[in-house]
């Protein structure tokens, strides 16, 4: 995955930059919103079947979306072509294993600490990109993931913090597993979006990770399906893998992908916002602490100091 020495040292012009960090909060929102109705789905039912549920309402979801797109530009056909394909393959591999890892792991976890340990994105993104990608990575976002982490930290208060250091069960390896299925999503698709249609290939992807579930599990009957899970599920694949994920892969063909991912890292703010705003839960002071800690750390890599450009 090595890439020409003159294409890692050009910079995303002002303009992109603003449009993939856009597309990277915006990513933020949908995981916001996904790790409760994940949690509430994981608890009404067996973990494997509320990940068939996630995939399935989710495929289904960009399947949609890719046909109304093609209409709108007058397109005729569903054009894919092998790099599509390949691409989609190696992404719904990485979406099976990471989804039933986060399955598993939530069952352990509570929401909170699942989300810490999924933010592992942050380390795991960058050192793939800068192995695979071979994507510099400064010492200012470095710097800024560490101050981000501290502030993740006392976001969670002391308990959650304490659980954190002191759970090393099988919970905790499912979530990083699963951080790590995640980071690699990030930079194979960084490497490859300027050559694929994301909108088609999420939708691929997901597909086939439906395909991918059945050799390891039977179909539920419908009896089966409690109807609580049914609806979680529903409401955790279309924040999660269908808006989230796809509002990560168009970003990506704007900024790095360690970039896009320390963006993200802004979930479990917002998760507070949601909180307040339609369950009129004001946080706590560890929380609005933890938050701000965060956005100055997550501001440090973002907010380049202007530089003049030199002509010629």
């Amino acid at each position: 995955m090595s890439r020409d020495p003159a294409e890692r040292r050009r910079r995303p012009a002002p303009s992109d930059r603003r449009s993939g960090l856009t597309w990277a909060f915006a990513a933020a929102v949908g995981g916001a919103l996904f790790v409760i109705p994940w949690k509430l789905a994981n608890e009404a039912g067996e973990s494997a079947n509320s990940v068939l549920l996630l995939l399935a309402v989710s495929a289904t979801a960009n399947t949609f979306l890719v046909f109304w797109q093609r209409r709108g530009s007058g397109a005729r056909g569903l054009r894919i072509g092998r790099t599509d394909l390949g691409v989609a393959s190696l992404l719904a591999g990485f979406t099976l294993v990471g989804n039933l890892a986060s399955g598993r792991a939530i069952q352990d976890l509570s929401p909170a600490l699942l989300n810490v340990l999924l933010r592992a994105e942050v380390i795991l993104v960058a050192l793939f990109a800068w192995l695979l990608l071979r994507e510099r990575v400064e010492r200012r976002y470095w710097l800024g993931a560490a101050i981000a982490a501290v502030g993740l930290l006392v976001l969670q208060g002391p308990v959650e913090a304490t659980r954190l250091f002191g759970l090393f069960g099988p919970g905790t390896g499912m979530a990083l597993a699963a951080a790590a299925c995640f980071s690699m999503l990030v930079v194979l698709t960084r490497h490859y979006i300027r050559r694929i249609d994301p909108t088609a290939v999420n939708a691929i992807r997901l597909w086939l990770a439906v395909l991918l579930w059945f050799p390891f599990h039977s179909l539920p009957s419908p009896g089966e399906l409690p109807r609580e899970q049914v609806l979680f599920a529903s409401l955790a694949a279309i924040s999660g893998p269908f808006f989230s994920r796809l509002c990560l892969m168009i970003s990506a063909r704007y900024v790095e992908a360690r970039v896009t991912t320390l963006a993200n890292l802004t979930a479990p703010v917002m998760t507070l916002i949601f909180a307040f705003v339609l369950l009129s839960d004001w946080p706590r002071d560890h929380e609005l602490l933890g938050g701000a800690i965060m956005i100055a750390g997550i501001s440090i890599p973002l907010l380049r100091p202007r530089r003049s450009v030199a002509p010629g």
